[in-house]
């Protein structure tokens, strides 16, 4: 019988099991033929392919890349897809040393960079530093960085690993926001001055009649006593209208100071055609420069009403000025009446023959700074209607059948108003 010789010899096959679609290698070593079966190795390596596309792509997403740094020198041990894309560094050139990354580093940040970096060396500390890149054809991107020390078996810092964010888009539109609140804040000034302006100018407007009248008074006065003959009597019944004039004016700028302190309206029983024949008289002068004539329809025998003497003056002085304003023609005409409503309350009508009410805009003549006169402040209709609100009534307007508007208010009465 021949002799056979054993011979050593290895063969190895890699093949797929078609029925299973798993993968198996197989060798053959001295004549005995193993097979091993490598599905788990082969479905942990496709999980972890998965899982690093996964992740390059979540990075890519937030702007978030991953390093660890070897130290002492500095040098990179392993950077993310996403870091070179956003420091701006090419793969295909390999990792880019300390120096290199540093150059990357705007001037003005480098510094307090490597400090930061120093002290969470030196002190074996995380760390959390913001600054900003300048990468190549591109402007400068904010950066922020959060590093973790990694020790080593004695206890020294060996590597630093962590993320780096770009945060551009952020801290832009931080900015923005900055510069919005900044815009708005001098916004915010700026309609200050403008509203002190306007409340200036509506103060102005007020106490404009009783202090030409205090004038007027005042003149009077000086010539009744200048005569060859003083009428002294005279004089004495212009200087207590001077007097009147002038407590009037400084009720008003105390009604103002005490608007913005918030205190409470003095209320007491007022005649309500007493008030009216007041302003018609304080009026008058006005009226005349305008050629417009003041007519009164005042009901006798009316109830008193429970109200702010001077706030209600105020309210009349407003309505009868804008009649007085609107009215453009030599003929004009401004009727103030006075009556009881069905309902019970005190009802006061101001009307004119003026230009009108404004057809496309008639729902906003009583809002602040809404005016249709193009010296007008836009604050008197609506401090009118604050006043009369203020007093529990109402106030509306309404446009004649032929000419100019109607302005129309009610007070509740005395027993009403203490009922």
């Amino acid at each position: 019988m021949p002799e056979i010789h054993k011979t050593k010899m290895t063969v190895r096959a890699h093949f797929a099991i078609e029925h299973r679609r798993d993968l198996a290698t197989a060798f053959v070593y001295e004549g005995v033929s193993f097979v091993l079966d490598l599905t788990e190795q082969k479905h942990a390596a496709d999980a972890l392919r998965r899982s690093e596309s996964y992740l390059a792509q979540a990075q890519g997403l937030a702007h978030i890349g991953s390093w660890v740094w070897e130290l002492p020198a500095r040098n990179a041990l392993y950077l993310s897809e996403e870091w070179y894309r956003v420091f701006g560094f090419d793969p295909q050139d390999g990792m880019p040393t300390w120096e290199q990354r540093l150059q990357r580093v705007h001037p003005e940040d480098r510094v307090r960079w490597q400090l930061t970096i120093d002290r969470a060396i030196s002190e074996k500390s995380d760390y959390d530093v913001e600054f900003r890149i300048l990468p190549p054809r591109s402007a400068a991107r904010y950066i922020r960085s959060v590093g973790h020390p990694v020790l080593g078996p004695s206890g020294e810092v060996t590597q630093l690993m962590g993320i780096t964010m770009d945060v551009t888009d952020s801290r832009q539109a931080e900015e923005e926001r900055e510069r919005l609140r900044r815009t708005q804040a001098e916004l915010a000034r700026m309609n200050r001055v403008s509203t002190l302006g306007e409340l200036t100018a509506s103060l102005a407007h007020e106490i404009k009649q009783p202090i030409g009248a205090a004038v007027t008074n005042a003149e009077v006065c000086v010539r009744l006593l200048d005569r060859s003959q003083p009428d002294t009597a005279e004089a004495r019944e212009a200087a207590l209208e001077l007097a009147k004039d002038v407590r009037r004016a400084a009720d008003i700028i105390d009604r103002v100071r005490s608007l913005f302190q918030k205190s409470s309206s003095e209320l007491e029983a007022v005649d309500v055609n007493e008030v009216i024949e007041e302003m018609v008289v304080m009026l008058q002068n006005e009226a005349n420069r305008h050629s417009v004539t003041i007519h009164t329809d005042l009901t006798g025998g009316l109830p008193q009403a429970m109200a702010d003497r001077v706030q209600l003056q105020q309210v009349l002085m407003n309505l009868m000025l804008n009649g007085i304003e609107a009215t453009q023609d030599a003929s004009g005409e401004l009727s103030v009446k006075s009556q009881l409503a069905d309902d019970g309350q005190l009802l006061i009508s101001v009307a004119d023959t003026g230009v009108g009410l404004p057809a496309e805009n008639v729902d906003k003549i009583f809002e602040a700074f809404f005016t249709t006169k193009p010296q007008g402040t836009g604050l008197g209709l609506a401090i009118t209607r604050s006043i009369v609100k203020s007093h529990g009534g109402r106030i509306w307007a309404t446009s004649n059948s032929g000419r100019g508007a109607t302005f129309k208010f009610t007070l509740p009465r005395k027993l009403a108003a203490a009922a």
